[in-house]
């Protein structure tokens, strides 16, 4: 017989939870956020590297995980600052 796991159970002791790096960008306009994921959809694709993304109309959030820290440590990558540079650009 096979056991089953049951997702919904609670956990048998602590996570560990990694340390991430998160932003919110707020925009005022859907277009503003659109253009920003874009630019940002450009970054990505020209550096190697995708963090973790979520939106609505007119908010971006960006996570970065321990690992991705590490990937861009490595790279001596300018991601992070490049990326808020694009959000400030965007909201002026």
């Amino acid at each position: 017989m096979n056991a089953v796991k049951d997702l919904n159970a609670a956990s048998s002791g602590p996570q560990e939870r990694l340390p991430m790096l998160n932003w919110r960008f707020e925009f005022g306009s859907y277009v503003q956020t659109r253009h920003f994921l874009d630019q940002m959809a450009d970054l990505s694709q020209r550096e190697g590297y995708y963090p973790n993304v979520s939106f609505g109309k007119t908010y971006v959030n960006i996570s970065i995980d321990a690992e991705g820290r590490a990937e861009l440590a490595e790279r001596n990558s300018s991601f992070t600052g490049e990326m808020e540079a694009l959000a400030a650009k965007e909201r002026t």
